[in-house]
């Protein structure tokens, strides 16, 4: 179902300039709304090999602050984790049980800086179809928290330098994390945001117990709300894999429209759409971007989710837990 005709009528309008730079297929047919059949994702954005239609959008967006001094260092803390060296695979494995390295390699993560950390199989179905599927049995995804209050003030310059510091401090702990499994005599690679090139996070997030989807087309975690940022590590390490976390974040998004009613551009559909053969929730990207573009930044939807404000998230999964109660013992009861 597509958003209310109300909700399509006072739809953001971007700008002539960002409007030429547009192609000719849309973000949602990308993305592969209404698409009945499962699939690979296909990349639509935060790729800058020029493999995307949306090059055009993705330079202007840089451009745009090409003289600020502040970003530019930003860029440049950022760029250092690329160059990080990677560290070779040791000649002799080290032997541990599965149980052993799965809380070795969560320790680490925490160690290193992550606020959360989850294990699962990788799926070749997270793999955009434009590239290979990466080697590596196992995913370590890790949760980096964003402070709150600069979030909040999206879009703002200063929402713009938070996330690329979280982003910044995801991906040095990836890198680093990897090293670590690589000396240990272990297949080991980092994937880090936004630039992750070939997988997608928030799949593999989810299945290995980091949260649940909410209705802003990100994750929702049981403490962090969805004020955090995601990097991944995939790897050969004989590990335990976690299972998702449901703790109602999705039932609580089927009655809240906080993020839909604050987002200015209303990008966020009210009700589940089918994509790619999964029925899910499902951001408009052609409304979505244009209004980040516009402003440079945006994260409106992540700062105003009831989850993501501070001392919340804990009442509401006993609130949510609560409900679930309740609805098993109505239908237990009939």
């Amino acid at each position: 179902m597509t958003r209310s005709k109300s909700a399509v009528q006072k739809a953001y309008t971007p700008n002539q300039e960002i409007i030429d730079l547009w192609p000719d297929i849309t973000g949602k047919e990308i993305n592969g709304l209404g698409e009945t059949e499962a699939g690979r994702p296909r990349p639509v954005f935060w790729r800058a090999d020029g493999t995307i239609a949306h090059t055009e959008a993705l330079d202007y967006f840089y451009n745009q602050n090409k003289d600020n001094q502040r970003i530019i260092e930003a860029r440049k803390r950022y760029e250092e984790t690329s160059a990080i060296p990677v560290s070779d695979i040791a000649a002799e494995a080290l032997e541990k049980s599965t149980v052993n390295w799965s809380a070795e390699v969560k320790s680490k993560a925490l160690e290193l800086g992550a606020e959360d950390v989850g294990i699962c199989e990788y799926r070749e179905e997270w793999t955009f179809e434009d590239r290979p599927v990466p080697k590596g049995k196992y995913v370590v995804v890790m949760a980096f928290a964003h402070d709150y209050p600069r979030l909040s003030a999206a879009p703002d310059e200063e929402t713009y330098l938070e996330i690329m510091e979280q982003y910044l401090r995801a991906g040095n702990t990836s890198k680093h994390l990897a090293n670590w499994i690589q000396e240990q005599g272990h297949f080991a690679a980092a994937k880090t945001g936004p630039h992750t090139e070939d997988v997608l996070m928030i799949p593999a997030a989810i299945e290995a117990g980091l949260g649940e989807l909410g209705k802003h087309g990100s994750m929702i975690h049981r403490k962090l709300g969805a004020n955090f940022r995601l990097s991944m590590v995939l790897t050969d390490l004989p590990l335990v894999a976690d299972a998702p976390d449901i703790f109602g974040a999705d039932d609580f998004c089927i009655r809240c429209q906080v993020c839909s009613n604050a987002c200015p551009p209303k990008a966020i559909f009210s009700e589940k759409v089918m994509v790619r053969g999964e029925v899910k929730w499902f951001v408009d990207f052609d409304l979505c971007l244009p209004y980040f573009m516009d402003n440079k930044t945006c994260g409106i939807c992540l700062a105003v989710c009831p989850w993501s404000r501070p001392g919340i998230a804990d009442n509401l999964v006993v609130k949510m837990a609560r409900r679930r109660a309740k609805k098993e013992t109505e239908v237990s009861s009939v």
